[in-house]
């Protein structure tokens, strides 16, 4: 039996993905996605291996002509980025990650009504 690859999808694999159809090296890549996510830890070989993980996958081609320069790349990629990905960027990097879980937890706990409990202690101390 032969289990499925289960594939990650970062918060910048989007924004990859476009520079990379573009042509871009992955070097330059990496240099635009830290111009718009400044505290992002991604390097050229993180983008090399999602690239050819594209290439695999026949979502890319393997050489296509360079469209855009690495200085028009942070410009492109600004317009691309809203609220929401800069919010999953800040929970992915930062420490609002934290605050997420504890949300979580609060939207996920059970809501018991102790009275009942209190009412039977109560009558087992005057007992």
């Amino acid at each position: 039996m032969v289990r499925a690859k289960i594939r990650k999808h970062m918060y910048w694999h989007k924004l990859a993905q476009v520079l990379l159809e573009h042509g871009l090296m992955p070097k330059y890549v990496a240099q635009a996605i830290k111009h718009v996510y400044p505290l992002a830890d991604i390097t050229g070989r993180h983008v090399g291996a999602y690239k050819r993980r594209l290439i695999t996958d026949g979502m890319l081609e393997k050489n296509l002509p360079k469209t855009i320069s690495p200085n028009e790349a942070p410009s492109l990629l600004e317009g691309m980025v809203g609220d929401d990905d800069r919010f999953i960027y800040q929970c992915a990097v930062g420490s609002a990650k934290r605050s997420l879980k504890c949300f979580e937890y609060k939207m996920t706990e059970e809501v018991v009504d102790h009275l009942e409990e209190i009412e039977g202690w109560i009558t087992q101390i005057q007992a």
